[in-house]
């Protein structure tokens, strides 16, 4: 504790020993056996998995107490979270946590362990992951996350939340050695499916409205989003896709407009405008709650090595990568599959990303597709959150 002060401060010390001291108190509440507490991505909105379960939760209509984690400057309706979902942020999370049956989150809870929250013996803790068919390694990933925390603290709030950890929802045998890893071999993984890919299944007219009226596209206007991972050193310089050559085939060819949505990882977020054209083609999409309604209201997806292109996949739409700095990345992080493996066009160069868009074949592309799910057995039948919650209320009432 002598080397934290050294190195907080002794303001900073006695801000972290107050939050703690929050957390001790409220455990010694008792536990509210109909409350859940949701969060994704550290406060970052309604979306993920957790969306998706909350949602069927919702659906049921019981009397469950639902209620969403938020960051302080989100609000929530700016959030999008639904009537019947509690929203809470600041020192009231400690509260909510300490006093729940369920936490589900899609990431580790590492600030907030550090700031003294712990799991009781009678709260289940239910960690949907946030990337479903991965591509890019996971471990190499956690050298790379840079929190406001000293790193060796860090790592052990990663082995602390991976070993309150009591299940694990995944969606088919490949995702099984990722989450090993992702949670040092720490719960019980349910193939159970990724709740949040159920609408990009079964699809939602409702949904797809939504965006376009938040982002005032006309009907007639197709949409394309860019999303790409980040990069350990946080550099721009790989997103130099040629958007408006992009654009101007995909109008050519189709004989009506498009825009472009463009959405870099959160960790980027605040970066994205830097990358965004300036013209009406052009949408900076980087603050929208949930990456899956962008995904159902596009109608073609270009990524790299991120997992939302596997999760845009069951839609069955086009989805293409652009990997300008492949060789660089397949070194510094790795990935899980080979390229060829994947039945996504890719790209290293503008000019053969043009290429390989304009010699694309949809029939065979989907044919890809399937065989692809197929091979890695991966749950798509539009039903995971219905499962998922089933084994909660099980789980709860048991």
């Amino acid at each position: 504790m002598a080397e934290q002060t050294e190195k907080f401060g002794w303001s900073e010390w006695y801000q972290l020993n107050g939050k703690r001291l929050f957390c001790w108190y409220y455990r010694r509440k008792p536990i509210q056996k109909k409350k859940i507490v949701f969060s994704q991505f550290g406060g970052r909105g309604y979306g993920c998995n957790p969306r998706a379960i909350c949602d069927e939760f919702l659906r049921r209509g019981d009397d469950y107490d639902l209620v969403w984690i938020l960051s302080k400057n989100l609000t929530r309706k700016k959030s999008g979270v639904p009537n019947g979902v509690r929203t809470v942020s600041g020192k009231k999370v400690y509260y909510e946590l300490e006093t729940a049956k369920v936490w589900i989150n899609n990431i580790h809870f590492n600030v907030l362990l550090n700031e003294g929250v712990k799991k009781r013996k009678g709260t289940i803790y239910l960690n949907t992951f946030h990337g479903g068919i991965t591509l890019k390694n996971q471990v190499t990933d956690k050298h790379n996350y840079s929190q406001k925390i000293e790193e060796s603290i860090k790592e052990q709030m990663y082995h602390k939340d991976a070993e309150y950890v009591d299940y694990i929802t995944c969606g088919c045998d490949m995702e099984v050695h990722v989450l090993e890893e992702f949670f040092y071999h720490q719960g019980e993984i349910l193939k159970l499916g990724d709740a949040r890919t159920d609408m990009l299944v079964n699809g939602s007219p409702e949904i797809e409205k939504k965006v376009r009226e938040f982002y005032e596209i006309p009907d007639g206007t197709k949409i394309a989003i860019y999303a790409p991972t980040f990069r350990a050193d946080k550099k721009l310089d790989c997103y130099n896709l040629d958007f408006d050559k992009v654009l101007d085939y995909l109008e050519e060819r189709d004989g009506c407009p498009w825009v472009m949505l463009i959405r870099l990882h959160p960790r980027l977020a605040k970066q994205t405008k830097n990358i965004v054209p300036d013209s009406p083609r052009y949408i900076n999409a980087a603050q929208y709650t949930d990456m899956q309604e962008l995904s159902v209201a596009s109608d073609l997806m270009i990524s790299d090595y991120s997992s939302v292109i596997t999760d845009f996949m069951l839609t069955r739409k086009p989805g293409f990568m652009y990997v300008p700095d492949l060789d660089k990345y397949l070194k510094s992080r790795g990935m899980y599959f080979e390229m060829e493996e994947l039945p996504f066009p890719y790209a290293r160069t503008n000019e053969e990303f043009l290429q390989k868009l304009k010699s694309f074949d949809e029939a065979a592309y989907k044919e890809k597709v399937d065989a692809f799910v197929k091979k890695i057995g991966y749950i798509d039948d539009g039903q995971s959150a219905k499962r998922i919650v089933d084994f909660l209320i099980e789980k709860m009432e048991g």
